[in-house]
This record gives structure tokens, sequence and C-alpha cells, in this order.
């Protein structure tokens, strides 16, 4: 169950867990109005800012060949970073289309525009 925040007058926040969409917008403890704090709901969340950069299992390589695979990123004029242990690092989704083409690795579960 999702968590919501409320706050009354003098800023003392209250946060309670109700089923999702079942919270009130406002409820009376005792002589306080707690009104809902959607600020407060979202404080100590952890961002998460996107998809990229994206770090790849399936178009990875094993540690021994990262070096080697650089390599052939860079002579196909694609240049991939590696993660220490293989993952192929993309920049973005132009990025991760053109590289996979290159190495041959076909995304199944894909969009239009993935490779």
């Amino acid at each position: 169950m999702p968590r919501y925040c409320f706050t009354d007058d003098e800023d003392n926040t209250i946060c309670r867990f109700y089923p999702m969409g079942k919270a009130p917008k406002k409820f009376k403890l005792g002589d306080t109005v707690f009104r809902r704090d959607i600020r407060a709901e979202h404080i100590n969340v952890r961002h998460t800012p996107g998809t990229w950069p994206l770090e790849s299992d399936a178009a990875g390589v094993h540690p021994d060949q990262i070096k080697e695979a650089y390599e052939h990123s860079v002579k196909v004029g694609i240049p991939t970073q590696f993660t220490p242990d293989g993952r192929a690092i993309f920049t973005g989704k132009k990025h991760r289309k053109n590289y996979c083409r290159a190495i041959g690795l076909h995304d199944r579960n894909g969009g239009y525009s993935d490779p």
C-alpha cells in the first residue's frame, strides 16, 4: 500500500498507509485538521533520472574481452565503453541501436526504433 502524508497548520506531518486512491484529502485528529501534503510524500524518495546511460548484459562481453570489444567498436565507428564486469554502456537509443546492429544483436522485445 502507498504511503500518504498529511500536514497540519503548524507543519506537523503524519504519514499513513491507505489502499491506492483511497486516501482522504484531509482528516481530523482531535482538534487538529491534517491536509494531504504531496511534497512530504516525495521527500527521501530515490530519484531515477531515466534509462540512460544503460548498462547492457546482453551486449556485454567477458571481462577478458573488454579491450578487444572496445577496439572493435571504435573500428566500426561506434565507440562503446564497458563496465569492469563486461557490460556495454549505451549513452542513448541511437548509440544502442547502432552498436547492436554493428555486432549483429537483435532485440526481440524491443519497440519499433530498437535494434
